[in-house]
């Protein structure tokens, strides 16, 4: 959630104001009525036809961001190593140096998503938020829709509470994690060693990186 504003040159105030914007949205986000949510699914309707689409470069941008927390599910449910399965999220932002700087974590794709064999997702348990909530999401608090096939199909109260009690937890974790890493966030800086820098909420992660994968 953290926005293309957030640059070097972001000063002590812009960035006071920022982190209190985020904190009076996460109040409101705690507040979020999961059955009114559910309700608002139920009549939009969804049901997952299995069919991948959502996981493959074929039918548009599969991208999946994943914040750290995720990073780390994966990484305990799979024992893969975080640089086995995600790359830092490409980006224009250097430092005087000609550093990249960048905010998130994305999947590896092999065009589809590496996790995505046979049609069917290898980490489906520990999936990312992104993927478990697809196709809905929250923006300033209100439901949006991707584009999706399954929209319009038969979905049970009981899906829409499960999906709705996701999608809020999605939304806070969000929130929080953008905070946090603006607590941390202390310009672009150069001095470290790699040629890329990537900021969340854990802090800064230096590496030598190209974008081939």
């Amino acid at each position: 959630m953290v926005d293309s504003s957030c640059k070097s040159e972001m000063n002590l105030k812009q960035k006071e104001t920022k982190i209190s914007n985020l904190k009076k949205a996460l109040v409101k986000a705690l507040k979020i009525d999961e059955k009114k949510l559910a309700g608002r699914i139920k009549a939009i309707g969804f049901e997952c036809r299995k069919c991948a689409q959502c996981c493959s470069a074929q039918y548009g941008d599969n991208t999946v961001i994943v914040f750290p927390s995720e990073i780390i599910r994966i990484c305990d449910k799979t024992g893969l190593s975080r640089d086995e399965f995600v790359i830092p999220t490409p980006s224009q932002d250097r430092d005087s140096q000609g550093n990249i700087h960048t905010f998130e974590w994305v999947l590896k794709k092999n065009c589809d998503c590496i996790f995505l064999k046979n049609d069917l997702c290898e980490i489906y348990e520990c999936r990312p938020y992104i993927c478990s909530t697809y196709p809905f999401y929250l923006l300033n608090g209100m439901l949006e829709i991707s584009e999706c096939m399954g929209i319009g199909g038969n979905i049970s109260t009981q899906e829409c509470l499960m999906l709705a009690a996701l999608l809020k937890e999605r939304y806070i974790n969000e929130i929080r994690e953008s905070i946090a890493l603006l607590e941390r966030f202390d310009g672009f800086n150069p001095g470290k060693s790699g040629n890329l820098c990537v900021h969340d909420n854990e802090g800064e992660h230096w590496m030598h990186y190209n974008y081939k994968h």
